[in-house]
């Protein structure tokens, strides 16, 4: 059996080695590199860590965690004010196992050990169905048939564009910009916890969260991760601007910030600061709802959801592992279709929960941004600022 997966993000790769030696795999992208990626650090939850473990050798697992970040990074969640003060405080679940990867060296190492199954710098411009059989056709003219071609090309995906019925992602109206800075003073104390979310009342967002380098490296130089989430203006930050231009952007959105927050940004590396616009599926639609057959999705080809929530790398990998399973159920009983119903279904459904759960605090920033909601929030924000709140985990 013949797999095409259009895509060699985190759940592209996650399936391609799911798959393993069950299917004849390729893996096409349009990046030049396995390190042709944006992006820091990701959170894999304990749901997606434990899909990890029956996709991955146990010496490839070994490595994805020498590589990622300590684990006492991630004891806590933090909601902050504009001053980086704690509103509420959740703590996370004891016990419960978290990867915190870095996302460059977490793409390096999952595209390594599939060699000749992934190709780079490969452009797919459609995806055409044909009675029991798949087409892709790439940028260069040249065509690939497959048994199935699974879209796993995030939340613009070309190769989802042929599935009937299917619920697109739409731009949410906001922009981000994410960078990195060299630690410098003394943090607000809960980011040695665990991340944090901010909100101004002005409508900005910002996500805050330090990085103290993989578990087996010693001496690692910590930093900070920053992101700010605005609404999309033309005066504003926007993809395509030099990355200097957009320090200085985010900057301007910051003004009257915490200055610790204001030095952090300033010193930050132009050549990782980076925007990205903000894409969410209606968690109301038919997702997973067209008719089983030789194109699958996974991830953000299905269920796009924003940054705020922090789940889309792990609700893609799950996707794939459980994709995987599909698959070998499907090639037992010669018949694919019964095994991709099921799987759609679970997708839809976990799709949505994570949807709604991530468009959370996009909420709050377009009420914030609001001038009525802005008279009501910074008076709330100040007082919540000063008494501070600290949820159980069962509260969170």
């Amino acid at each position: 059996m013949r797999v095409v997966i259009c895509g060699g993000g985190m759940g592209g790769l996650v399936l391609a080695h799911a798959l393993g030696e069950h299917a004849d795999v390729l893996v096409l992208d349009r990046d030049a590199s396995a390190s042709d990626t944006g992006g820091y650090r990701i959170s894999i939850d304990d749901a997606a860590c434990r899909a990890l473990g029956t996709a991955l050798t146990r010496s490839l697992l070994e490595e994805v965690r020498a590589t990622a970040d300590t684990g006492d990074a991630y004891e806590q969640f933090t909601i902050a004010d504009a001053r980086l003060r704690p509103l509420i405080v959740a703590p996370l679940p004891p016990h419960e196992d978290r990867i915190l990867a870095h996302r460059p060296q977490l793409r390096a190492l999952l595209a390594r050990d599939l060699g000749a199954r992934i190709r780079f710098g490969c452009r797919v411009v459609s995806v055409t169905q044909h009675r029991s059989i798949a087409r892709v056709t790439l940028a260069d003219g040249s065509e690939l048939d497959a048994d199935l071609v699974v879209a796993a090309d995030g939340a613009d995906s070309v190769a989802a564009r042929s599935l009937p019925g299917r619920t697109p992602a739409r731009d949410l109206g906001l922009v981000g910009v994410a960078g990195w800075a060299p630690l410098d003073g003394v943090p607000p104390a809960f980011l040695f916890s665990g991340p944090a979310l901010a909100f101004g009342a002005e409508g900005l967002g910002v996500f805050l969260s330090l990085s103290r380098g993989p578990a087996a490296a010693q001496g690692a130089r910590p930093g900070l991760i920053w992101g700010t989430i605005s609404r999309s203006e033309a005066a504003g930050p926007a993809p395509g601007m030099p990355p200097e231009q957009l320090r200085r952007a985010a900057l301007r959105l910051l003004r009257s910030w915490s200055p610790w927050l204001n030095e952090q940004v300033a010193r930050s590396d132009p050549a990782r600061t980076a925007a990205f616009r903000l894409w969410a599926t209606d968690p109301g639609g038919d997702l997973g709802g067209w008719p089983p057959g030789p194109v699958a999705a996974l991830g953000d080809a299905v269920h796009a959801m924003p940054p705020t929530g922090g789940q889309g790398a792990s609700t893609a990998i799950r996707d794939a592992v459980e994709l995987a399973a599909a698959v070998r159920e499907g090639r037992r009983g010669a018949d694919l279709g019964p095994a991709l119903a099921a799987y759609q279904r679970s997708v839809a459904t976990r799709g949505r929960a994570a949807i709604r759960e991530s468009l959370g605090p996009v909420r709050v920033l377009r009420a914030l941004g609001h001038r009525p909601a802005q008279l009501l929030a910074a008076p709330l924000l100040r007082l919540a600022g000063a008494v501070g709140i600290r949820l159980h985990p069962n509260q969170a």
